[in-house]
């Protein structure tokens, strides 16, 4: 059971159009049969009277001829609309969403190549910034620079410190 429920349940949510489909045909095919038997009409004016009625348009060359068979098919007209209303909706619903789903691609897309380059102009901005502040600090020191003792001193400690 839960197999077949889970059947469904990817069916309805990957395939709305046909599954709609599939329930309107099956409805139709179902219908078609019935008054073929009950009203013993050919299966063309079974078929035909079927999809009109659902379709709700209704020419009135044709009508059941019992009461109940009419009830029957006033119900059946009534619930025709609906089921074309509601494939027609999910149609539009697929179109839509497909066209929703490829502008959002193509937005994720350029954010992506946006925050790329906005990587990248980081990684430069640094290196600029970096360079700038060695820059800035050897003019520090071409402007005070140290007495020659001191500077002697600094030099002999780097290169004789014992390692």
């Amino acid at each position: 059971m839960h197999h077949i429920k889970k059947f469904f349940n990817h069916v309805l949510a990957n395939h709305y159009i046909l599954f709609f489909t599939i329930i309107i045909v099956f409805i139709v095919l179902i219908w078609t049969i019935s008054f073929h038997f009950v009203e013993k009409w050919d299966i063309f004016s079974s078929f035909y009277f079927t999809t009109v009625t659902m379709a709700t348009v209704g020419y009135g060359d044709m009508a059941p001829m019992t009461y109940g068979w009419k009830i029957l098919a006033i119900m059946y007209g009534f619930m025709g609309a609906p089921l074309f209303i509601g494939l027609t909706w999910i149609i539009l619903q697929s179109k839509f969403h497909k066209i929703v789903k490829g502008s959002m691609h193509e937005y994720h897309k350029e954010i992506r190549e946006a925050q790329k380059e906005a990587e990248h102009l980081a990684e430069d901005l640094k290196k600029e910034h970096e360079l700038q502040k060695e820059t800035f600090k050897e003019m520090e020191e071409v402007k005070n620079p140290e007495p020659k003792q001191v500077r002697w001193k600094r030099i002999f400690k780097k290169f004789w410190r014992k390692k």
